[in-house]
């Protein structure tokens, strides 16, 4: 008996170590350079065909999820960007019947380029639980 436990316990260890099973734990934290936080928005993170995302919250945090806010992502090499829209937390205990009312703000504080997956040079690898902070920058004079 002692010789089929101990295997599986160091399984069961090695697996938990490795930070996720189906899904991986992301989170991060949105900065300006000056380490003000973005305190509006999502970010998402998607590949040709896998899309998942997090809403970002007054202190600039986020954690990622597909269908749940928060319930990981796949592993895998991810395009990132920052989305300019919100979805009120309300929505959420409006019931099925009813789409997501999504609100886009009217002046967005940080550069277009990232609001978009080609365009923003972000791209995070996750391997297992990650931390993936990011620093952005405000709109270009034009």
């Amino acid at each position: 008996m002692k010789t089929i436990v101990y295997p599986f316990i160091c399984v069961l260890i090695l697996t938990l170590s490795l930070g996720c099973g189906k899904n991986c734990s992301v989170s991060g934290r949105v900065t300006f350079p000056d380490g003000t936080p973005l305190t509006m928005g999502e970010v998402a993170f998607e590949t040709d065909v896998f899309y998942g995302s997090g809403r970002i919250d007054s202190d600039g945090y986020f954690k990622m999820g597909s269908s749940n806010p928060g319930d990981g992502i796949p592993r895998g090499t991810y395009r990132v960007s920052i989305l300019n829209v919100m979805v009120p937390t309300e929505v959420f205990t409006a019931g099925p019947d009813r789409p997501p009312k999504l609100i886009f703000p009217k002046e967005w504080p940080i550069d277009q380029k990232f609001t978009s997956p080609g365009t923003s040079g972000l791209t995070c690898e996750v391997k297992g639980r990650t931390k993936f902070d990011i620093t952005v920058e405000k709109p270009s004079a034009k």
